[in-house]
Protein backbone atom coordinates (compact mmCIF):
# COMPACT_ATOMS: atom_id res chain seq x y z
CA UNK A 1 0.00 0.00 0.00
CA UNK A 2 1.88 3.58 -1.21
CA UNK A 3 0.35 6.51 1.62
CA UNK A 4 1.25 10.07 0.93
CA UNK A 5 1.60 11.97 4.71
CA UNK A 6 0.91 15.63 4.12
CA UNK A 7 1.70 18.60 6.62
CA UNK A 8 2.94 20.82 4.36
CA UNK A 9 4.00 23.56 7.58
CA UNK A 10 5.61 20.41 9.71
CA UNK A 11 3.20 21.71 12.06
CA UNK A 12 3.36 18.23 14.06
CA UNK A 13 6.80 17.09 12.90
CA UNK A 14 7.44 14.47 15.91
CA UNK A 15 4.58 13.17 15.04
CA UNK A 16 4.57 12.73 11.53
CA UNK A 17 8.18 10.88 11.56
CA UNK A 18 6.76 8.71 14.18
CA UNK A 19 3.50 7.50 12.12
CA UNK A 20 5.41 7.36 9.04
CA UNK A 21 8.34 5.11 10.30
CA UNK A 22 5.60 2.86 11.81
CA UNK A 23 3.50 2.88 8.98
CA UNK A 24 7.03 1.45 7.07
CA UNK A 25 7.51 -1.15 9.70
CA UNK A 26 3.42 -2.14 8.64
CA UNK A 27 4.66 -2.91 5.07
CA UNK A 28 3.78 0.28 3.41
CA UNK A 29 5.81 2.62 1.18
CA UNK A 30 5.44 5.75 2.85
CA UNK A 31 5.82 9.31 0.99
CA UNK A 32 5.88 12.29 3.55
CA UNK A 33 5.19 15.94 2.01
CA UNK A 34 5.76 18.67 4.44
CA UNK A 35 8.21 22.10 4.08
CA UNK A 36 11.92 22.62 5.19
CA UNK A 37 11.57 22.64 8.98
CA UNK A 38 12.75 26.10 10.27
CA UNK A 39 13.36 25.20 14.09
CA UNK A 40 16.06 22.95 13.98
CA UNK A 41 17.54 20.37 11.34
CA UNK A 42 15.59 17.88 10.56
CA UNK A 43 18.26 15.17 9.83
CA UNK A 44 17.27 12.03 11.66
CA UNK A 45 17.78 8.89 9.41
CA UNK A 46 14.37 7.70 7.71
CA UNK A 47 12.86 4.69 6.38
CA UNK A 48 10.43 6.70 4.34
CA UNK A 49 10.72 9.10 1.26
CA UNK A 50 10.27 12.82 1.92
CA UNK A 51 9.08 15.93 -0.39
CA UNK A 52 10.17 19.46 0.73
CA UNK A 53 7.59 20.60 -1.71
CA UNK A 54 5.80 23.44 0.60
CA UNK A 55 7.32 26.81 1.04
CA UNK A 56 10.62 27.10 -0.21
CA UNK A 57 10.69 31.16 -1.18
CA UNK A 58 9.00 31.46 2.10
CA UNK A 59 11.67 29.17 4.01
CA UNK A 60 14.07 31.63 2.11
CA UNK A 61 11.77 34.74 3.74
CA UNK A 62 12.24 33.17 7.12
CA UNK A 63 16.38 33.42 6.79
CA UNK A 64 16.22 37.16 6.22
CA UNK A 65 15.04 40.42 8.09
CA UNK A 66 11.36 40.86 6.19
CA UNK A 67 8.33 41.70 8.36
CA UNK A 68 5.99 38.30 9.58
CA UNK A 69 2.89 40.21 7.68
CA UNK A 70 4.70 39.76 4.64
CA UNK A 71 6.23 36.39 4.58
CA UNK A 72 2.20 35.46 5.78
CA UNK A 73 1.23 37.12 2.43
CA UNK A 74 3.76 35.42 0.95
CA UNK A 75 3.04 31.65 2.03
CA UNK A 76 -0.39 32.50 1.55
CA UNK A 77 0.02 32.57 -2.33
CA UNK A 78 2.88 29.91 -2.24
CA UNK A 79 0.55 28.04 -0.82
CA UNK A 80 -2.13 27.84 -3.56
CA UNK A 81 0.54 27.20 -6.08
CA UNK A 82 1.96 24.66 -3.97
CA UNK A 83 -1.01 22.80 -3.83
CA UNK A 84 -2.14 22.76 -7.13
CA UNK A 85 1.58 20.96 -7.91
CA UNK A 86 0.79 18.77 -5.36
CA UNK A 87 -2.64 17.27 -6.94
CA UNK A 88 0.25 17.12 -10.36
CA UNK A 89 2.73 15.25 -8.73
CA UNK A 90 1.21 12.81 -6.57
CA UNK A 91 -0.82 11.63 -9.50
CA UNK A 92 2.37 10.30 -10.45
CA UNK A 93 3.12 8.89 -7.36
CA UNK A 94 0.15 6.96 -7.58
CA UNK A 95 -0.82 6.49 -3.77
CA UNK A 96 -3.75 4.76 -2.61
CA UNK A 97 -3.66 6.90 0.32
CA UNK A 98 -3.38 10.64 0.52
CA UNK A 99 -3.42 11.18 4.58
CA UNK A 100 -3.38 15.46 5.54
CA UNK A 101 -2.55 16.35 9.28
CA UNK A 102 -3.00 19.74 8.67
CA UNK A 103 -5.29 21.72 6.26
CA UNK A 104 -3.19 24.60 6.60
CA UNK A 105 -5.61 27.19 5.02
CA UNK A 106 -9.30 25.05 4.52
CA UNK A 107 -10.44 27.76 2.44
CA UNK A 108 -8.16 27.02 -0.29
CA UNK A 109 -7.33 23.62 0.19
CA UNK A 110 -11.05 22.63 -0.24
CA UNK A 111 -10.61 23.25 -3.96
CA UNK A 112 -8.15 21.05 -4.22
CA UNK A 113 -9.27 18.52 -2.22
CA UNK A 114 -11.30 17.13 -4.61
CA UNK A 115 -9.06 16.10 -7.24
CA UNK A 116 -6.75 14.39 -4.77
CA UNK A 117 -9.72 12.18 -4.00
CA UNK A 118 -10.11 10.97 -7.31
CA UNK A 119 -6.30 9.65 -7.51
CA UNK A 120 -7.03 7.84 -3.93
CA UNK A 121 -8.91 7.62 -0.33
CA UNK A 122 -8.56 11.03 1.84
CA UNK A 123 -8.06 10.84 5.24
CA UNK A 124 -7.43 13.57 7.90
CA UNK A 125 -6.42 13.88 11.39
CA UNK A 126 -7.39 16.37 13.35
CA UNK A 127 -4.97 17.06 16.01
CA UNK A 128 -7.30 19.77 17.57
CA UNK A 129 -11.05 20.08 17.75
CA UNK A 130 -10.06 23.90 17.12
CA UNK A 131 -7.01 23.70 15.01
CA UNK A 132 -4.20 26.22 15.21
CA UNK A 133 -5.33 26.73 19.42
CA UNK A 134 -5.05 30.48 20.06
CA UNK A 135 -2.27 31.25 17.66
CA UNK A 136 -2.80 34.63 15.59
CA UNK A 137 -3.82 32.95 12.64
CA UNK A 138 -6.27 30.71 14.09
CA UNK A 139 -9.20 32.84 12.86
CA UNK A 140 -8.27 33.04 9.06
CA UNK A 141 -7.05 29.65 9.18
CA UNK A 142 -10.47 28.12 10.70
CA UNK A 143 -12.50 29.95 7.54
CA UNK A 144 -13.97 27.00 5.68
CA UNK A 145 -12.63 24.22 7.90
CA UNK A 146 -15.93 22.46 7.78
CA UNK A 147 -16.38 22.75 4.06
CA UNK A 148 -13.37 21.39 3.54
CA UNK A 149 -14.16 18.17 5.68
CA UNK A 150 -16.46 17.37 3.66
CA UNK A 151 -14.06 16.11 1.23
CA UNK A 152 -12.79 13.93 3.20
CA UNK A 153 -13.45 9.98 3.24
CA UNK A 154 -12.70 9.45 6.55
CA UNK A 155 -11.38 11.19 9.55
CA UNK A 156 -8.95 10.52 12.49
CA UNK A 157 -8.83 12.17 16.12
CA UNK A 158 -6.99 11.22 18.91
CA UNK A 159 -9.73 10.92 21.98
CA UNK A 160 -12.90 10.01 22.29
CA UNK A 161 -12.95 14.05 23.71
CA UNK A 162 -12.21 15.30 20.36
CA UNK A 163 -14.11 13.16 18.23
CA UNK A 164 -17.35 14.74 20.47
CA UNK A 165 -16.31 17.79 19.88
CA UNK A 166 -16.14 17.27 16.05
CA UNK A 167 -19.21 15.73 15.73
CA UNK A 168 -20.79 19.36 17.45
CA UNK A 169 -18.81 21.31 15.13
CA UNK A 170 -19.80 19.27 11.99
CA UNK A 171 -22.17 17.50 12.18
CA UNK A 172 -20.82 14.54 10.85
CA UNK A 173 -22.19 10.74 10.85
CA UNK A 174 -20.38 9.16 13.83
CA UNK A 175 -19.15 6.52 11.47
CA UNK A 176 -17.07 8.93 9.15
CA UNK A 177 -14.58 9.37 12.64
CA UNK A 178 -12.70 6.83 14.24
CA UNK A 179 -9.94 7.24 17.69
CA UNK A 180 -6.86 6.17 16.91
CA UNK A 181 -4.61 7.93 19.63
CA UNK A 182 -2.07 9.91 19.67
CA UNK A 183 1.45 7.46 20.07
CA UNK A 184 4.02 7.87 22.78
CA UNK A 185 7.17 9.85 21.18
CA UNK A 186 9.87 7.40 21.89
CA UNK A 187 12.11 8.22 18.68
CA UNK A 188 13.48 10.65 21.26
CA UNK A 189 15.09 8.12 23.24
CA UNK A 190 17.12 7.30 20.55
CA UNK A 191 18.72 11.02 20.43
CA UNK A 192 22.07 12.19 22.29
CA UNK A 193 21.55 14.05 25.30
CA UNK A 194 22.99 16.80 24.05
CA UNK A 195 21.78 19.40 26.98
CA UNK A 196 24.51 21.18 28.16
CA UNK A 197 25.62 20.43 31.52
CA UNK A 198 24.29 21.97 34.36
CA UNK A 199 26.47 24.10 36.44
CA UNK A 200 24.06 24.87 39.01
CA UNK A 201 23.32 23.70 42.44
CA UNK A 202 20.91 20.86 40.80
CA UNK A 203 24.35 19.16 39.83
CA UNK A 204 25.45 18.85 42.99
CA UNK A 205 22.34 19.07 45.41
CA UNK A 206 20.52 16.78 43.44
CA UNK A 207 17.30 18.65 43.81
CA UNK A 208 14.02 16.94 42.73
CA UNK A 209 13.18 18.80 38.93
CA UNK A 210 9.40 20.20 38.42
CA UNK A 211 9.21 20.37 34.54
CA UNK A 212 6.70 21.51 32.48
CA UNK A 213 7.78 21.92 28.74
CA UNK A 214 5.88 22.94 25.58
CA UNK A 215 4.75 26.13 23.67
CA UNK A 216 3.98 28.65 26.79
CA UNK A 217 0.18 29.80 26.15
CA UNK A 218 -2.47 31.27 28.53
CA UNK A 219 -4.22 28.47 28.70
CA UNK A 220 -1.27 26.28 29.56
CA UNK A 221 -1.83 27.28 33.19
CA UNK A 222 2.12 28.37 34.10
CA UNK A 223 0.32 30.81 36.34
CA UNK A 224 -1.42 27.91 38.45
CA UNK A 225 1.73 25.83 38.35
CA UNK A 226 3.83 28.43 40.23
CA UNK A 227 1.03 29.18 42.86
CA UNK A 228 0.84 25.53 43.78
CA UNK A 229 4.99 25.47 43.64
CA UNK A 230 5.01 28.05 45.67
CA UNK A 231 2.26 26.24 48.35
CA UNK A 232 5.03 23.44 49.09
CA UNK A 233 6.68 23.34 52.61
CA UNK A 234 9.32 25.03 52.92
CA UNK A 235 11.99 22.17 53.66
CA UNK A 236 10.73 21.02 50.00
CA UNK A 237 10.49 23.96 48.09
CA UNK A 238 14.15 24.75 49.04
CA UNK A 239 15.11 21.43 47.42
CA UNK A 240 13.27 21.29 44.46
CA UNK A 241 13.07 23.65 41.02
CA UNK A 242 10.41 24.56 38.50
CA UNK A 243 12.01 24.43 35.05
CA UNK A 244 9.50 26.03 32.48
CA UNK A 245 10.78 25.33 28.89
CA UNK A 246 9.50 26.19 25.97
CA UNK A 247 8.92 28.25 23.01
CA UNK A 248 7.20 31.67 24.15
CA UNK A 249 3.86 32.64 22.84
CA UNK A 250 2.63 35.30 25.57
CA UNK A 251 3.79 38.20 27.59
CA UNK A 252 6.20 36.73 29.96
CA UNK A 253 6.38 39.70 32.20
CA UNK A 254 3.02 38.76 34.50
CA UNK A 255 4.79 35.35 35.18
CA UNK A 256 7.93 36.88 35.87
CA UNK A 257 6.46 39.55 37.94
CA UNK A 258 4.22 36.76 40.06
CA UNK A 259 6.91 35.02 40.12
CA UNK A 260 8.78 38.39 42.43
CA UNK A 261 5.68 37.75 44.06
CA UNK A 262 5.56 34.30 45.18
CA UNK A 263 8.96 34.65 46.28
CA UNK A 264 9.93 32.06 44.23
CA UNK A 265 11.87 33.95 41.17
CA UNK A 266 15.40 32.37 42.86
CA UNK A 267 13.73 28.50 42.33
CA UNK A 268 12.54 28.51 38.91
CA UNK A 269 15.24 28.01 35.69
CA UNK A 270 13.28 29.74 32.47
CA UNK A 271 14.22 27.88 29.42
CA UNK A 272 11.93 30.05 26.53
CA UNK A 273 12.95 29.06 22.98
CA UNK A 274 12.09 26.57 20.56
CA UNK A 275 14.34 23.17 21.85
CA UNK A 276 16.33 21.49 19.97
CA UNK A 277 15.21 18.11 19.33
CA UNK A 278 18.58 16.87 20.68
CA UNK A 279 18.30 18.57 24.22
CA UNK A 280 14.86 17.39 24.55
CA UNK A 281 15.84 13.74 26.32
CA UNK A 282 18.43 15.00 28.80
CA UNK A 283 15.23 17.75 29.62
CA UNK A 284 13.00 14.83 30.47
CA UNK A 285 16.03 12.52 32.39
CA UNK A 286 16.63 15.22 34.71
CA UNK A 287 12.81 15.85 35.49
CA UNK A 288 11.23 14.21 39.03
CA UNK A 289 7.92 14.73 37.81
CA UNK A 290 6.01 16.41 34.94
CA UNK A 291 3.16 18.78 34.92
CA UNK A 292 0.73 19.87 32.80
CA UNK A 293 -1.68 22.14 34.30
CA UNK A 294 -3.85 23.14 31.16
CA UNK A 295 -7.21 25.14 31.59
CA UNK A 296 -8.38 23.22 28.30
CA UNK A 297 -7.00 21.51 25.73
CA UNK A 298 -7.70 18.54 23.54
CA UNK A 299 -4.57 16.14 23.67
CA UNK A 300 -0.91 17.29 23.89
CA UNK A 301 2.24 16.32 22.54
CA UNK A 302 4.10 17.14 25.18
CA UNK A 303 2.01 14.72 27.40
CA UNK A 304 3.04 12.19 24.57
CA UNK A 305 7.05 13.21 24.70
CA UNK A 306 7.05 12.54 28.35
CA UNK A 307 5.28 9.01 28.48
CA UNK A 308 9.07 7.25 27.24
CA UNK A 309 10.77 8.95 29.67
CA UNK A 310 8.82 7.12 32.71
CA UNK A 311 7.90 9.97 34.65
CA UNK A 312 5.06 10.55 36.94
CA UNK A 313 2.63 13.21 35.97
CA UNK A 314 0.58 15.32 37.10
CA UNK A 315 -2.30 17.00 34.99
CA UNK A 316 -5.61 18.50 34.93
CA UNK A 317 -9.13 16.90 34.14
CA UNK A 318 -9.57 18.55 30.91
CA UNK A 319 -9.85 17.16 27.19
CA UNK A 320 -8.20 13.63 26.71
CA UNK A 321 -5.99 13.39 29.82
CA UNK A 322 -8.36 11.63 31.57
CA UNK A 323 -8.45 8.91 29.10
CA UNK A 324 -5.04 8.54 28.66
CA UNK A 325 -3.81 9.14 32.31
CA UNK A 326 -5.53 7.07 35.86
CA UNK A 327 -5.34 9.20 38.90
CA UNK A 328 -3.24 7.81 41.32
CA UNK A 329 -1.22 4.85 38.93
CA UNK A 330 0.73 7.44 36.60
CA UNK A 331 0.56 10.06 38.61
CA UNK A 332 -2.48 12.76 39.49
CA UNK A 333 -5.36 14.73 38.05
CA UNK A 334 -6.43 17.61 39.07
CA UNK A 335 -9.15 20.39 38.40
CA UNK A 336 -8.09 23.56 36.33
CA UNK A 337 -7.30 26.68 38.18
CA UNK A 338 -7.08 24.75 41.72
CA UNK A 339 -3.32 25.53 42.69
CA UNK A 340 -3.95 23.71 46.24
CA UNK A 341 -5.00 20.28 44.68
CA UNK A 342 -2.09 20.68 42.46
CA UNK A 343 0.32 21.47 45.41
CA UNK A 344 -1.16 18.65 47.46
CA UNK A 345 0.04 16.16 44.25
CA UNK A 346 3.48 17.77 43.76
CA UNK A 347 3.80 17.43 47.61
CA UNK A 348 2.87 13.62 47.38
CA UNK A 349 4.92 12.89 44.71
CA UNK A 350 8.39 14.92 45.68
CA UNK A 351 8.03 13.81 49.40
CA UNK A 352 7.68 9.72 48.66
CA UNK A 353 10.43 8.53 45.71
CA UNK A 354 9.47 5.25 46.08
CA UNK A 355 5.74 6.18 44.67
CA UNK A 356 7.09 8.94 42.31
CA UNK A 357 9.23 5.19 40.89
CA UNK A 358 6.20 3.21 40.91
CA UNK A 359 4.15 5.72 38.72
CA UNK A 360 6.75 6.69 36.99
CA UNK A 361 7.30 2.50 36.01
CA UNK A 362 3.21 2.65 35.04
CA UNK A 363 3.81 5.58 32.73
CA UNK A 364 6.55 3.89 31.03
CA UNK A 365 4.42 0.51 30.29
CA UNK A 366 1.65 2.95 28.55
CA UNK A 367 4.10 3.77 26.39
CA UNK A 368 5.23 0.35 25.61
CA UNK A 369 1.79 -0.67 25.10
CA UNK A 370 -1.59 1.10 23.90
CA UNK A 371 0.31 4.10 23.04
CA UNK A 372 3.09 2.13 20.99
CA UNK A 373 3.62 3.34 17.39
CA UNK A 374 4.21 -1.06 17.14
CA UNK A 375 0.22 -0.49 17.76
CA UNK A 376 -1.12 2.77 16.35
CA UNK A 377 0.25 2.14 13.12
CA UNK A 378 -1.74 -0.93 12.98
CA UNK A 379 -4.78 0.70 13.68
CA UNK A 380 -4.00 2.78 11.12
CA UNK A 381 -3.49 0.33 8.24
CA UNK A 382 -6.24 -1.53 9.43
CA UNK A 383 -8.39 1.94 8.57
CA UNK A 384 -6.56 2.49 5.64
CA UNK A 385 -7.65 -1.32 4.02
CA UNK A 386 -11.08 -0.73 5.67
CA UNK A 387 -11.73 2.42 2.95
Amino acid sequence: MKVAVIDPSCFSMPYDHCLCEGLVQQGCEVLFVGSPYLYTNWNHPVSYQRWDHFYRWTYWLYSGKLSGMFRKQVKGIEHIIDMERLVRRLQQWGPDVIHFQWLVLPLVDRWFLPPLRKQARLILTVHDSHPFHQTPSSVVQSWGFSAAVSSFDHLIVHTNFTREEVIKRIMLPEEQISVIPHGALDYYLKLGDGYAEDTTDHAVTKEQIILFFGVIKPYKGVDVLMRAFSQLPKALLEKSQLWIVGYLRMDIRPLQELAERLGIAGRIRWDLRFIPEEEVTMIFKKATVVVLPYREIDGSGALMTALPFGKPIIATKVGGFPEILKDGVHGYLVNPDDHFALAEALQRILSQPELAQRMGRAVRELAMGEFSWDTIAHKTVQLYQSL
